[in-house]
């Protein structure tokens, strides 16, 4: 089970957005009702965050040290589509966890000039992907207001599919959420690409990626 923060969607710039509330729902399902969410896992340690910025900064370094023997963390919470690689789709990429892929969509993370997102360090020999998505369900009954409804989804090949690559897309690898990824040295490299594919028959909302390493 994760945490969910709710967000104030109207703040702006968004990082600096204030959080509203927070839930641990029992049934992965919030109320949005103008707000965004951001996914905390269940057991990564945040405390008292006071900002987005602040809540991702705890995030990512909370996942960071639940793997230890790895240095570095890579991320992008998809707050906007400035990571997004405008050849993703079809879906819609916005702002404040609005990026989704319609059924059989990929997304993939930016790709500039031939390379993908830099790694810190040397090119890894090992690495872990997890990333995180979710549907939203809408109800307008007649005789009660308009509700958006966070519905969190499992990361699964049923649901998502991912490969990577960490030389700038001259070779793929197949993973799974938070496997450990053994990379050949044919593999290796320091540019990171994340591609996931929505497999469903329905729209599907990318809420985040990150590589340890």
């Amino acid at each position: 089970m994760s945490t969910a923060y709710l967000c104030d969607t109207f703040s702006s710039p968004v990082a600096n957005a204030r959080i509203l509330d927070t839930e641990d729902p029992a049934n992965l399902q919030t109320l949005l009702n103008g707000a965004f969410i951001i996914r905390v896992p269940d057991g990564v340690l945040v405390e008292n965050p006071l900002t987005v910025t602040d809540l991702l900064n705890q995030k990512y370094q909370g996942l960071l040290a639940e793997h230890s023997g790895l240095l570095y963390i890579t991320f992008d919470d998809l707050l906007d589509a400035t990571h997004v690689d405008p050849t993703s789709g079809p879906g819609y990429f916005g702002q404040r966890s609005s990026i989704s892929l319609a059924p059989g969509g990929t997304f993939s993370s930016i790709i500039n000039a031939g390379a993908g997102t830099p790694l810190t360090g040397s090119a890894p020999g090992q690495a872990i992907v997890t990333w995180e998505v979710f549907t939203v369900s809408d109800s307008d009954p007649s005789g009660n207001r308009f509700q958006r409804t966070y519905i969190e989804m499992p990361s699964s090949p049923s649901i998502v599919t991912c490969s990577v690559s960490f030389n700038g897309g001259t070779n793929y690898i197949s993973t799974t959420d938070s496997a450990v990824l053994n990379i050949s040295p044919a593999d290796q490299g320091t540019a990171f690409i994340i591609r996931l594919t929505n497999v469903t028959t329905g729209r599907l909302f990318i809420g985040s990626w990150a590589c340890i390493y």
